[in-house]
């Protein structure tokens, strides 16, 4: 039989590769209380509130969901200040990174992105057959002046994660200020802040404010993370109405679940358990950033849940060493760091057991090397 064929810009994508599951590591090894911190989800899991929410919720799940959205929609407007037609929900933020590549790419367009940013601005770009001007990163961080400077007549976005995945970087207000005002209405500036809640830096954008100066600006936020919910799958966009109208027209009409909605209700009743995330999320970045300097080992400073740790070695025996000792993390070589594992901060015993593990695994093979 004739293979089928399958476009080139398809066929060049090499696949996102998700944090190994626990499940799947114990049943690969036999291994048992195995550590996952590969995937920066929460630790202490969702509210209590937004549990409550979704149990409820099933109880209609012989229905289609609110398309619309229209509760959920409705609470975020008021949270936010800002009219219903201004927000999008999404199937996690990723969906919507995806939806606005459908959106405003081609062939004949392009999209900046920063080089070792969140991997799926890139592979949404691929999947409509459009066109990446890649920028390197600098000491780290994206350079907003390079990239306002890479735009030309073909771009129609700009991707920018803030904080940065995987470096855990941050731009400032100014600098997101003088992109907005040299890019101005030539492309659509969409700014990814998966891990806003965890930042605690004053000069963190308001991207709130900018949105409501500036029509180019889509901000993209999720209640993955903090809010505990990566399960159910639930993020939402802030833009202006004629770009979110553009949008619904690819948007898939029930690509946020009516438990989802449920959920995501639930956690913004709960500002107590997003304190203590926040709370929790710095203690513990302290303690390992701290540990991982005591014991020599180069890491990123961040602002976000994880920490990128430079092992000096190949990253991917690293990881398979922590593998075998029960500890999931990230490997990077798929983001140009290939002696370097993305760490996300999980509870005290959870950080401790990775510490341990990491120290035992670089031991070993430092021994093999001499």
């Amino acid at each position: 039989m004739r293979p089928i064929e399958i476009p080139g810009n398809i066929a060049r994508i090499h696949p996102y590769v998700p944090g190994k599951p626990i499940e799947e590591l114990e049943r690969e090894l036999g291994l048992k209380g195995s550590v996952k911190l590969a995937s920066n989800e929460n630790p202490l899991g969702p509210s209590p509130h937004a549990i409550a929410a979704l149990k409820g919720a099933t109880v209609d799940l012989n229905r289609y969901p609110d398309g619309a959205g229209f509760r959920l929609k409705q609470r975020l407007g008021e949270i936010n200040r800002l009219s219903p037609d201004r927000i999008m929900l999404g199937n996690g933020s990723s969906d919507l990174v995806e939806i606005f590549a459908r959106t405003f790419l081609g062939a004949d367009g392009n999209a900046v992105i920063a080089d070792q940013a969140f991997i799926m601005y890139r592979l949404a770009v691929m999947a409509v057959n459009g066109n990446t001007r890649i920028v390197p990163l600098r000491d780290n961080v994206h350079d907003l002046r390079a990239m306002s400077d890479t735009v030309d007549d073909a771009t129609r976005l700009i991707y920018i994660a803030n904080p940065n995945n995987p470096t855990g970087t941050y731009v400032t207000h100014d600098d997101l200020v003088e992109l907005l005002d040299r890019v101005g209405d030539r492309a659509l500036v969409v700014v990814d802040e998966a891990y806003r809640e965890y930042v605690v830096a004053p000069d963190y954008p308001d991207t709130l404010d900018l949105l409501k100066r500036n029509r180019r600006l889509a901000v993209l936020r999720t209640f993955s993370k903090i809010h505990g919910l990566a399960g159910v799958r639930i993020g939402y966009a802030l833009a202006a109405p004629d770009v979110l109208e553009a949008a619904e027209r690819v948007r898939s009409p029930f690509n946020t679940s009516s438990l989802a909605q449920a959920a995501a209700l639930g956690a913004l009743v709960d500002d107590a358990h997003v304190a203590r995330t926040r709370d929790h999320n710095r203690v513990e970045l302290r303690f390992v950033q701290e540990r991982l300097s005591q014991m020599g080992i180069s890491f990123i400073p961040s602002v976000a849940n994880f920490v990128l740790v430079d092992t000096g070695m190949d990253c991917d025996t690293i990881f398979d060493a922590l593998l075998r000792q029960g500890v999931i993390v990230r490997p990077m070589k798929a983001y140009d760091f290939p002696t370097s594992l993305r760490v996300t901060m999980g509870t005290r015993a959870e950080n401790e057991a990775f510490l341990a593990a990491l120290g035992k695994a670089l031991e070993v093979h430092k021994s093999m090397t001499l």
